[in-house]
């Protein structure tokens, strides 16, 4: 007896169908939207007013809480800035909310506390404002968020700053290594730290494998690659994988040739050696603006390492923090580490408030499952 046998098409769920509804940066016009809630930063840069006299000049209205993580660094510059900020944020909505931003664990528990009686019927609208916020605040809101037991319409904004600290060309020509404390933006590397909303998940018996997002001051990264037992110090450079900024402003390329020397300066052991190759096919570039790049290259190298304990060093910009969260949301294999600065260098950081720009994700949760399921099979039968 013959069997006929059905005919089945297998497909492979791909990045570019589950990255394709996310949008790219555009400029930042609240128009009439309001929100459920509020979350961003008391830092010290000017740029931190850019997104809430936006709000207030559109009259917009956050009917639910408005939260902003407190930092460890900096009490006098963060409050003299906020005698700025607090005023604009009273026009929006309620009094604000504190939270510990240099702890995750802060942050999850205060926003889902605040989060958790705002209009439980629908989804929940929530502007984030990274304008001012550290790696580590940007990445455990996102998981927060993520978390939720319900649909987020998220929208990020940022606020560009006008300038950018210049130490000056005689500075700029010399490795970062050498330069002075007088033009440094950040000064001292605090404790090594595993994100806890980030843990990964990890077996003694196999080999490390850093995904790496470093910038021009490195004593921050290297302390993170000495507690992982990865990188060059351990003589394993293929356990590290680069992904160095790139800029086409021509006013800022500087400082990417600046983080490519201090990187071969970290690589080879050497500050003079800033001239010399970094490690061939173990780094890519990605430009500062494109976080869908940045969630694209780090998905991209947990899948090529099979059979490794992988975890992230994210010392990029925020906007590419906002697609390795992605990313990592989708992967939570991989592990986040990162060493926060003694101390921020506030004269030295930057000024003014430039363009603003917003990344409108309407359905975070979606977003992510999709991601989660980059690579699983689809099997259906042939017509």
């Amino acid at each position: 007896m013959t069997i006929e046998r059905k005919q089945f098409a297998v497909s492979r769920r791909s990045m570019d169908s589950a990255l394709a509804d996310l949008p790219l940066p555009r400029e930042f016009k609240p128009g009439d939207t309001s929100f459920d809630a509020f979350i961003g930063a008391a830092g010290f840069e000017e740029r931190v007013l850019g997104i809430p006299r936006a709000l207030v000049s559109a009259k917009v209205q956050v009917h639910g809480p408005i939260l902003l993580g407190h930092y460890q660094t900096n009490d006098a510059d963060n409050a003299n800035r906020g005698r700025e900020l607090l005023p604009l944020l009273r026009q929006l909505g309620p009094e604000p909310v504190y939270f510990e931003a240099d702890s995750p664990e802060d942050t999850l528990r205060t926003i889902k506390a605040a989060l958790a009686t705002v209009a439980p019927e629908r989804e929940l609208r929530v502007l984030i404002d990274i304008s001012g916020a550290s790696s580590t605040l940007i990445f455990a809101v996102m998981a927060t968020l993520a978390s939720l037991p319900r649909q987020v319409s998220l929208t990020i904004g940022y606020a560009a700053a006008v300038n950018y600290h210049d130490p000056g060309a005689d500075t700029r020509a010399q490795p970062v290594g050498e330069w002075g404390q007088t033009v440094l933006r950040e000064r001292g590397v605090r404790e090594v730290d595993t994100n806890e909303l980030y843990r990964g998940i990890h077996h003694d018996h196999l080999p490390g494998f850093v995904i790496a997002l470093p910038s021009m001051y490195c004593a921050r990264l290297q302390r993170c690659l000495s507690h992982l037992g990865v990188g060059p110090l351990s003589g394993a450079t293929e356990s590290v994988f680069w992904v160095l900024p790139k800029t086409d402003d021509e006013a800022h390329q500087w400082r990417q040739q600046a983080v490519k020397q201090a990187l071969s300066g970290l690589i080879h052991g050497d500050n003079s050696a800033v001239d010399q190759d970094l490690p061939h096919g173990q780094y890519v570039h990605c430009d500062v603006w494109d976080y869908l790049q940045a969630a694209r290259i780090v998905l991209e190298q947990v899948d090529r390492q099979e059979g490794a304990n992988m975890s992230v060093i994210h010392m990029g910009t925020k906007i590419q923090a906002i697609g390795v969260a992605l990313a990592l949301l989708g992967r939570p294999e991989v592990s986040l580490v990162s060493a926060r600065p003694e101390s921020f260098a506030a004269t030295n950081y930057s000024d003014g408030i430039g363009m603003l720009q917003q990344i409108t994700i309407p359905n975070l949760q979606a977003s992510i499952r999709r991601i989660a399921e980059v690579g699983m099979l689809d099997v259906t039968p042939k017509a």
